[in-house]
């Protein structure tokens, strides 16, 4: 198993090398120039050489590569141009606000999607399951975007419950129940809209995964000694149902991370997301590069977070990787 976790380990750290080394070069291709940018339009040619030379812009694309893997391999991300400090500081101020949107999200799509997927095996074929699935199916094709501006048009201006955008009210007090239940009131509309997608997979999957399980053959002798169907839906089919959703959580922590970026854009949320919009805007290389590593990173660490759980839910692994 040590020996898994190692490969594992030097997998993950070559994924994030090679997201490096693209991103180093794909937002080198995007038109525009961030000199000009940061000089001004009616700065003169040879003020705008001049930031060029200031930031390393001036120098051929294979040495700029050299030297920022130098420093990659120091854990120097580089120094933002738009916000003129260190790349791992402007992420680190905007991260534990994605993190608050992905975990609630998250949260509220697996623990709402494993009851419904329990709901509707327990009651598969019949209309309450189709009811359940033609509503899980409905909300796996609404794009993110589109459900966000529904949301806001509806419960923000139609009838306003929630607030638009933000994070907090600018007059809020400094209180910290009064800060606390001002930020849930602004996440509502954004985790909403980023958890739909997913609860929406979590249900089906769990659904499929229950009715599965619940033709095994020791499901049938559980039922056979007269366990109740309550104990044997959670204690037992539950179980192995939960393998597959695991990995899928795992592997669709990129694709929220993907929504993050429009939810947080259309709702004004002040996290990673809507920074990278702004660095791709600035045409800020070395920010953008940052939160490309930086978002590999967290799913690389998801998907070795989630092997670790698989080999202590299902046993059967650790039996194959001890051969």
């Amino acid at each position: 198993m040590w020996a898994y976790l190692v490969k594992r380990t030097i997998t993950s750290f070559l994924v994030v090398l090679t997201v490096a080394i693209l991103s180093f070069f794909l937002i080198r291709l995007a038109p525009g120039d961030p000199a000009t940018l940061i000089a001004g339009e009616a700065a003169s040619p040879e003020y705008i050489q001049t930031v060029r030379k200031q930031y390393g812009l001036d120098r051929p694309v294979a040495e700029q590569l050299i030297i920022y893997l130098s420093r990659f391999f120091r854990g120097d991300l580089g120094y933002s141009i738009t916000f003129g400090a260190p790349v791992l500081s402007v992420i680190l101020d905007r991260l534990p606000q994605t993190i608050l949107l992905v975990g609630t999200s998250i949260v509220i799509s697996f623990l709402l999607g494993l009851a419904l997927g329990l709901l509707s095996a327990k009651k598969a074929f019949t209309i309450f399951d189709g009811l359940i699935n033609a509503v899980t199916i409905i909300l796996y094709s609404i794009p993110a975007f589109w459900l966000g501006l529904v949301l806001i048009l509806v419960f923000a201006l139609w009838y306003p419950i929630f607030p638009i955008g933000g994070m907090m009210d600018i007059n809020i007090s400094n209180g910290f129940l009064t800060r606390f239940l001002d930020v849930l009131h602004h996440l509502v509309l954004p985790s909403m809209t980023l958890s739909t997608f997913f609860l929406a997979t979590y249900t089906r999957m769990t659904r499929a995964g229950l009715i599965e399980a619940l033709g095994m053959n020791y499901i049938i002798l559980a039922q056979a000694k007269g366990v109740p169907e309550n104990k044997i839906l959670r204690k037992h089919a539950l179980k192995n149902a939960l393998l597959p959703i695991i990995t899928v959580l795992a592997i669709q922590l990129g694709l929220m991370v993907g929504g993050v970026v429009f939810t947080e854009t259309i709702f004004s949320w002040p996290g990673v997301g809507s920074l990278l919009i702004q660095a791709v805007n600035y045409r800020d290389y070395p920010l953008v590069t940052g939160i490309f590593i930086f978002t590999s990173a967290a799913v690389a660490l998801a998907n070795f977070i989630a092997d670790i759980v698989y080999m202590v839910v299902d046993p059967r692994i650790r039996t194959e990787g001890a051969k």
